[in-house]
Parts: C-alpha cells; sequence; structure tokens
C-alpha cells in the first residue's frame, strides 16, 4: 500500500502511523560497489616480493609503538596497508620482512589476500598476535594469574613455549597466513602473546622481546613507551 493519492496530487497522511507505508514507493538504493584493496607502495619501491628470510607478521589492537620502537630501526619502510597504523617494512642486511597489522577482522581476508605474495616466497614465517588475557580459556588459569604476559604457540620451535590448547585459537591475517603456509607444507610458526596490557609496556614487552629474540629476530632487548602527558583536566 502506498500513500493515498488523489488525481494529480499526492496526499499526506496525518498521521505519522501511515508514513512506514509511504517508505515502500522510495527507490530501492543500490549498493555501491565496495573500493578494492590495494598496497599502496612507497615511491621507487618494487611491488614484488623481496628475497626473504624470515617473514614476520605481528597483529594487534594496539602493537604499531612496539614494534616501531623495537622492531624497524633498520628497517625500510615498502608500503602502507589498506589498514589503520599498517604497513610492511624490510631489513635488508637481515633479509627480514616485517608486517605491522592493527586487528582487523572486517578486511582480515583481503589483507591476507594482499600478502600472501610475500608470504609465498620467504623461507620462514613467524605471525605473532597481540591479545587480551582475559581472551586465554584454560582450565588451569591459576598457573598464569600472575603473569603480566605469557605466550602460547603453534608449531612453536622455542621448547620454552607451550602449545595453544582448545579453545583458543588465532583469527585475523595471521590466522589466514598461517593456514596457508600450513596447507602448502611450508615453514610457519604461530604465536599467540596474552597480555594484562594490550598497549605493551615495559614489562609486558618482555616476554615478547625474548621470544623474538630465540627465533632469530634482531629486535632491541628492552623497550620503553613514549612518556605522553597526562591530561590536566579535572572534575
Amino acid at each position: 500500500m502506498g500513500c493515498p493519492m488523489a488525481f494529480g496530487e499526492l496526499n499526506i497522511p496525518s498521521s505519522r502511523a501511515f508514513w512506514d507505508d509511504c517508505d515502500e514507493d522510495e527507490p530501492v538504493q543500490r549498493d555501491t560497489v565496495p573500493k578494492k584493496l590495494e598496497l599502496l607502495y612507497e615511491p621507487n619501491e618494487a611491488q614484488t616480493p623481496l628475497p626473504t628470510k624470515i617473514f614476520l607478521l605481528i597483529e594487534g589492537k594496539d602493537v604499531s609503538e612496539f614494534v616501531e620502537a623495537a622492531l624497524l630501526g633498520g628497517a625500510r619502510n615498502i608500503c602502507k596497508l589498506p589498514s589503520p597504523k599498517s604497513s610492511l617494512h624490510y631489513v635488508q642486511d637481515k633479509k627480514l620482512l616485517i608486517a605491522l597489522l592493527q586487528e582487523d577482522l572486517t578486511n582480515s581476508g583481503e589483507l591476507t589476500e594482499l600478502l600472501l605474495p610475500y608470504a609465498k616466497e620467504a623461507e620462514k614465517v613467524i605471525t605473532l598476535t597481540v591479545k587480551s588475557k582475559i581472551e586465554y580459556q584454560s582450565e588451569n588459569l591459576k598457573c598464569v594469574r600472575d603473569d603480566i604476559t605469557f605466550i602460547r604457540g603453534i608449531n612453536s620451535k622455542s621448547p620454552q613455549i607451550e602449545e595453544l590448547e582448545p579453545p583458543n585459537f588465532i583469527v585475523g591475517v595471521a590466522a589466514g597466513i598461517a593456514c596457508w603456509r600450513h596447507n602448502a607444507n611450508l615453514p610457519t610458526s604461530a604465536y599467540v602473546a596474552y597480555t594484562d596490557n594490550v598497549s605493551l609496556d615495559t614489562l609486558a614487552a618482555k616476554p615478547i622481546i625474548k621470544l623474538l629474540q630465540e627465533v632469530g629476530i634482531d629486535c632491541k632487548d628492552s623497550y620503553k613507551p613514549i612518556y605522553r602527558e597526562a591530561s590536566h583536566l579535572y572534575m
């Protein structure tokens, strides 16, 4: 039922209760074609995979400051990824490729496709996901209750890292890249760092730094967040 009409004119209903009927006569809004995501390369950077011994992918809600301070000192920026605070970097002398990703599950499939050419060519891939400690599920939670940060792994190469047990799992680009490499029978290790502080401070970052050094990643021995002056607004 549309809006009541007389000859040549539109009669607007006096009650708002009838307005829903008028909405049926509105033209259907067609969805616009979504823009295809693409890598935004820096000038003079090749758009083909670089020779890579280790492809390290670090993903989390707030990991950019840690990665920039601890890992990217001698790296050059290859391209920006179509996600906030996400980028791809290369350490020439180590043949180390580093993907910094802010967790964005809405575009993780497309981002995985964009990074697959690099994951295919790398000799070894390591993924690290930083998650809140409250997301960890276990019957023995008391064993990690006092740990600021603890790490679990899938196909871990470090004997100190316990296996990630069900029902815990990894998601996002880290999961996509790790699954593809696993199905292709290519060397891959996936780690999850569960922490009380997802933005990572000096103490929370220590186990992560230790892990990275154990698996052959060149990074600083410690991490100190950038000090930001607290707000002077009082209530």
